[in-house]
């Protein structure tokens, strides 16, 4: 094992990051990379990001979308330029017009904010079959290449989990979330869908990986899951696009025969590490930096956007989609005749037609900031691995 060049390079960094914990000191960064030069805004002077660890790539997991997807992978900016901001209450924020449905929207302080949601321009409840919500330009391939990049997110975990071991997400963003169909109707829509993989590794070898699904996801040992050139294999539901281990029907909510189902199937390999862009997060800081590619002049790693504007997208605390208030709007609240002016008004519930609505139409995800990067377990709330795919 200490042979190997990757168990080495991993051992190196991670006690590189120790040291620069404990020392209180900034971590170093590798030469300049020709090509990818940022700025440093404290000495002013050119460098280069640090690279993501070569091992991100080399056990990227590769996974299978159904054959009978309609709404493929997605590009966060093309997405952004058939929105507007508007608050949870159905309030639009006023944005100068130039800056409308672009990266630097973001990073307003009236967009920057956990209220704000980026709703479509056109109304996916009247239609949607619209060319911005099934992105065929995301379309893998018969390589295996998507259009549309994967965000890769190393997150050190010595001092959470265990010295030497990194968490490594690939974040896969989907322009929109077609429920599954219960009595003929489709629940659960929802426009913007952040979903993502995560694989454990301890000395720059995996040991574990994590699929999102719904509220959560599922996580097994690595040697578990099925594997394609030595990676993981993992299946795309059609739709939701909640991730499982095998191709199957899924009956993920606990009601028998009338409760939803996803379908995994081989439709369509996507291989999320042929077209890239990487940072690195401090769960301590709460904090993403740019990353570069482990090898300078990675055809695969994404140039078309900016560090900075990845980290944008990565740190944008608001929702990627509609909020649907118009139906989530009690009735108005009455004012009894008999009541004193100090009385509190009376609200009336919603109607039965507004509750089916709002099961019919999900409120926007968040996005990969929310998705507990500072995770001790596998999952979200625990540390169970499942046994069977």
């Amino acid at each position: 094992m200490s042979e190997n060049p990757a168990v080495a390079a991993a051992q190196n960094l991670s006690s590189a990051i120790q040291t620069a914990i404990a020392a209180a000191i900034p971590l170093p960064v590798s030469p300049p990379t020709e090509g990818a030069p940022t700025e440093n805004p404290i000495t002013q002077t050119t460098t280069a990001p640090p690279p993501l660890p070569a091992y991100a790539l080399k056990y990227a997991p590769l996974l299978w979308l159904h054959n009978e997807e309609k709404h493929w992978p997605g590009d966060p900016r093309t997405f952004l330029n058939s929105t507007h901001p508007y608050t949870r209450q159905g309030v639009k924020v006023e944005v100068p017009t130039e800056l409308v449905g672009t990266l630097e929207m973001l990073e307003l302080p009236q967009v920057k904010n956990s209220d704000v949601f980026l709703v479509l321009n056109e109304d996916p409840r009247v239609s949607s079959d619209i060319a911005s919500l099934i992105s065929k330009e995301g379309i893998p391939d018969d390589a295996g290449k998507s259009q549309s990049p994967c965000w890769i997110v190393a997150v050190d975990k010595s001092a959470i989990v265990g010295e030497g071991v990194v968490d490594i997400f690939y974040f896969l963003f989907y322009p929109y979330n077609l429920g599954n169909e219960v009595a003929c109707s489709s629940f659960g829509n929802h426009v913007g869908d952040w979903e993502h993989a995560m694989v454990r590794f301890k000395d720059g070898e995996p040991i574990a990986v994590h699929l999102s699904a719904h509220a959560n996801g599922h996580s097994w040992a690595w040697e578990t899951l099925e594997k394609k050139d030595g990676r993981a294999v993992g299946y795309v539901a059609r739709g939701s696009h909640a991730m499982y281990g095998r191709a199957a029907s899924h009956f993920y909510s606990g009601v028998p025969l009338v409760g939803p189902v996803d379908y995994t199937a081989r439709g369509r390999l996507w291989d999320p590490s042929l077209h890239y862009l990487a940072a690195s997060y401090k769960a301590d800081t709460g904090s993403f930096s740019p990353l570069s590619s482990p090898t300078a002049d990675d055809p695969h790693f994404c140039t078309s956007i900016t560090p900075q504007q990845a980290i944008t997208v990565l740190e944008f605390p608001g929702r990627w989609g509609n909020s649907f208030s118009d139906i989530r709007e009690f009735k108005e609240k009455i004012k009894l005749p008999w009541s004193k002016n100090d009385a509190p008004e009376k609200r009336t519930d919603h109607t039965l037609s507004q509750k089916l609505n709002m099961l019919k139409w999900a409120e926007a995800p968040t996005g990969p900031k929310a998705k507990s990067l500072d995770r001790k377990g596998m999952n979200w709330n625990s540390d169970q691995l499942e046994k069977k795919l």
